[in-house]
């Protein structure tokens, strides 16, 4: 029997993309779906959308809430979700019609728990159309290496919705309510739980740009939630993986140093002074041993000696020269 797949889908105020979002999971190659609304307290009119396609399909488990943040939706959904398999997707982006077939055949074939695939990034003028050529073309990671992928950004990404998981290994995870970058302290947690992970090279998930996005230009202060997910998972793996730990005291380091420079750039100026202190405690907590300097190349090893002296003047140049963009 096939598997059931449950998706989590947090709604709010979308009103213009949820159609469109929706109409890709129902139309999906892959039937046995547990297609789960979650209503974040809309105050458009897409609360009266998600009525309609609950009418028009039995697969379809509506929730309205009041409004609590995508973490919180992303929760609710977690608490009801009954299937083998659990997936996210972002109300605003869209699915190719064979994602589910595609993730679940690589993930019953190479036994993995967590399988991925690549997204396609577009803005509101253009739609993707996926184009059904066959693409079998994968890479499997046991835990260690998935998480040092992670932290080195390369194959494997932090974002929860380009993703399916097997229910066992994030279940009782939860999304940390009332942070922006609320991946970043999921995924790491996620892959902990796996005893592989697999990424499919192939574009199945298409992600909306929206300029007004929490992810937009100007630079704010809660950005710097992603700073603290760093931070988190640099203690987590100084407990848990010796082997990483160096390259997640860069990777943290180089994160405050790159979030400074944005602020100077494009935050606003109440929150910069308040920004370096807080970037500058994350910097000052990190200790480097002299073998973690001998094992840093020579400019990593600078940039983070002058770090530590001045955040301002260190970022201020790296600005002037064009570096960590």
């Amino acid at each position: 029997m096939k598997k059931l797949v449950s998706i989590i889908v947090p709604i709010y105020n979308v009103e213009q993309y949820l159609d469109r979002c929706i109409e890709s999971l129902v139309t999906q190659s892959y039937i046995n779906l547990e297609i789960i609304l979650i209503d974040d307290g809309s105050k458009d009119t897409s609360g009266d959308i998600c009525d309609l396609w609950a009418q028009r399909d039995k697969r379809i488990r509506l929730v309205h809430k009041e409004n609590g943040g995508l973490s919180d939706a992303r929760n609710k959904g977690l608490d009801i979700a009954t299937g083998d398999i659990i997936s996210f997707i972002d109300s605003d982006d869209y699915i190719s019609k064979y994602f589910y077939e595609k993730l679940i055949n690589i993930m019953e074939q190479t036994d993995s728990d967590i399988v991925e695939c690549q997204f396609k990034k577009f803005n509101e003028n253009e739609r993707v159309n996926y184009l059904n050529k066959e693409n079998i073309e994968f890479i499997s990671f046991n835990t260690e290496e998935a998480i040092k992928n992670l932290i080195l950004n390369c194959e494997l990404s932090t974002t929860v919705w380009n993703k399916i998981y097997k229910t066992s290994v994030i279940k009782k995870l939860k999304f940390r309510v009332g942070k922006t970058n609320e991946d970043d302290f999921y995924t790491y947690l996620a892959f902990d739980n796996a005893k592989k992970i697999t990424k499919l090279q192939d574009e199945l998930y298409y992600y909306l740009q929206r300029p007004e996005s929490i992810m937009g230009k100007i630079y704010k202060l809660n950005r710097l939630d992603e700073i603290e997910a760093k931070y988190e998972r640099l203690k987590y793996i100084e407990k848990n993986y010796k082997n990483l730990i160096l390259i997640a005291k860069q990777d943290t380091i180089f994160g405050s140093l790159y979030a400074y420079q944005r602020l100077l750039k494009d935050g606003e100026e109440s929150d910069i002074e308040k920004g370096k202190k807080i970037l500058s405690e994350y910097i000052n907590r990190i200790s480097f041993t002299k073998r973690d300097y001998s094992n840093l190349n020579f400019k990593n090893k600078i940039w983070i000696k002058l770090g530590k002296i001045s955040l301002e003047l260190t970022c201020r140049i790296r600005n002037f020269l064009e570096i960590g963009f």
